[in-house]
């Protein structure tokens, strides 16, 4: 029986050591290594779903796959998400100079031995008043929000506050500095009881000493928002001459909302969604470059997975419209650099009931620009990963009876998922067929589409002011086709412009 003891004592200190020092030693490469590592990419290069220019999780599965921390410092774009390892949550830090290519740091933020939390959930990174960087995060398991900060050029090195949590109760937060007060949006919890939980609002003279609490962040509910949906990872700024707070409700998805801000409260005047049933657009975070662009990435939720999953959307370009109560919604013209053979139909009417192939424009990785005059037609639009026979193809319809730009996920897919009406699980959760989103052409309006396609992403912005998104898996091998189509009255495609899009995304 000693002799057992011995045997297992051993055995047991062996395999902790062992994990220890596999944690700790980053540079010496074990047995086996390479050839996991090589059986890794060839799945990623060889799964047909896995998107190729898109930012998406360098292996394994992140759910959630949160986009955070995003800062633009010394000419160099930062960004974090949330990962999953070892039974917590982690951030990952990457970077990048152009926001299509990416490089990964060997470092993450994450709990640490003395932490008042076990993981590192949804915040955000600022620029404090004595030039460090300062993360605000919700400390998993603390109750509050913590904050880090980082002298470091790189972003490398980062010390935890002995105070965190610095606010109490706290939930997903957003924290920035103005004037010499810092003030942070603690973000309302997901209820399930349908009680409104309203977001909280904390300032402070210091960012890494306990905050005070002030009140209710918001002055008022908007029109069109239900009590159950919660404000989640909230992201504060002002845009002109207004404020500008776009988050997440866990069931809804993304949204925003315009309005004023008099540093005690912020009181909206508008509000619109950037995802709807059956959408997958979540955990919106932004930031300001050199050049003064509001830019904002999202988690594109998947609804099936390969390999790996986690994708962010495409980057996108927010400014302030014209009527102070919505945004406009752009591609960065940095995806230019992906572009390579370029091609362009000719001018060509469609006539009502008829739908053509192009000839030149085909692709499953493709941007393509289009410009169509409607006409008296109602309905309308195009179709992607089509195939020959039909069987498979997806609809990008823009309805002017229903004002609405629709993608039709019916036909979508031989294999396709539930689209479920709500992000989150929710009970009802009925399955959806459509994603629709509002879209209203003024009289003599032409429709101006920008589509970004990627193996499973479809990205449709509608005349620089909607934007819609969705997960798409064709299973099809010539399901690459593109269409135009018209029902009720002709149309004519006044240009059409495609480019294929280089990968960015090293496997």
């Amino acid at each position: 029986m000693k002799q057992f003891l011995m045997i297992f004592t051993a055995f047991f200190l062996l395999h902790f050591t062992s994990n220890a020092q596999e944690r700790a030693d980053t540079t010496r490469i074990m047995p086996g290594d390479i050839l996991a590592a090589r059986r890794v990419r060839r799945a990623e290069l060889n799964d047909p779903i896995r998107p190729c220019w898109h930012l998406t999780v360098a292996e394994g599965t992140a759910m959630p796959f949160d986009p955070n921390g995003a800062i633009f410092k010394d000419g160099i774009y930062h960004l974090w998400y949330i990962y999953q390892v070892e039974g917590s949550h982690h951030w990952q830090h990457l970077s990048s100079i152009d926001l299509f290519h990416w490089r990964w740091y060997s470092n993450d933020l994450q709990h640490n031995p003395g932490d008042p939390d076990n993981g590192i959930f949804s915040g955000n990174a600022f620029l404090a008043k004595d030039g460090n960087v300062v993360i605000a995060y919700h400390g998993v398991g603390s109750g509050g929000n913590c904050v880090a900060y980082s002298s470091d050029k790189e972003l490398n090195i980062w010390e935890k506050s002995k105070a965190n949590p610095i606010a109490n109760p706290g939930w997903d937060p957003y924290m920035w500095l103005e004037g010499d007060t810092y003030y942070q949006i603690s973000g309302g919890k997901p209820v399930s009881s349908g009680k409104p939980n309203p977001p909280i609002l904390f300032t402070g003279k210091n960012y890494d000493k306990p905050m005070k609490e002030i009140g209710n962040f918001m002055a008022f509910d908007m029109p069109g928002v239900d009590d159950f949906e919660d404000v989640s990872c909230p992201d504060f700024f002002k845009m002109g001459d207004k404020w500008v707070l776009v988050c997440i409700s866990h069931i809804r998805g993304a949204r925003y909302y315009i309005g004023e801000w008099d540093g005690k409260q912020f009181k909206p005047e508008s509000h619109y969604r950037m995802n709807w049933p059956g959408g997958t657009m979540f955990a919106p975070e932004t930031l300001v470059d050199n050049k003064g662009r509001r830019i904002l990435w999202s988690w594109i939720v998947d609804r099936k997975s390969g390999v790996s999953s986690g994708t962010m959307s495409m980057p996108r370009v927010l400014t302030l419209a014209k009527d102070k109560l919505s945004l406009n919604i752009e591609p960065p013209t940095e995806v230019e650099q992906l572009r390579y053979n370029p091609t362009e139909e000719k001018p060509f009417a469609i006539a009502a009931g008829q739908s053509v192939t192009l000839n030149k424009v085909s692709g499953n990785v493709l941007e393509m620009d289009i410009t169509i005059d409607p006409g008296k037609a109602k309905r309308f639009g195009l179709k992607v990963f089509c195939s020959k026979d039909g069987r498979e193809q997806t609809p990008i319809v823009i309805d002017r009876e229903k004002n609405i730009l629709q993608i039709d996920m019916r036909p979508s897919s031989l294999n396709k998922p539930d689209y479920r009406e709500f992000v989150m699980v929710r009970e009802p959760n009925p399955i959806v067929q459509t994603e629709d989103a509002p879209f209203t052409l003024n009289p003599g309006e032409k429709v101006h589409l920008r589509l970004f396609l990627d193996k499973s992403i479809l990205e449709v912005f509608a005349n620089s002011h909607q934007c819609i998104t969705q997960v798409i898996y064709p299973t099809l091998e010539d399901a690459i086709h593109v269409q135009v189509f018209a029902d009720d009255a002709p149309i004519k495609v006044e240009n059409l412009k495609a480019w294929k899009l280089f990968p960015a995304m090293q496997w």
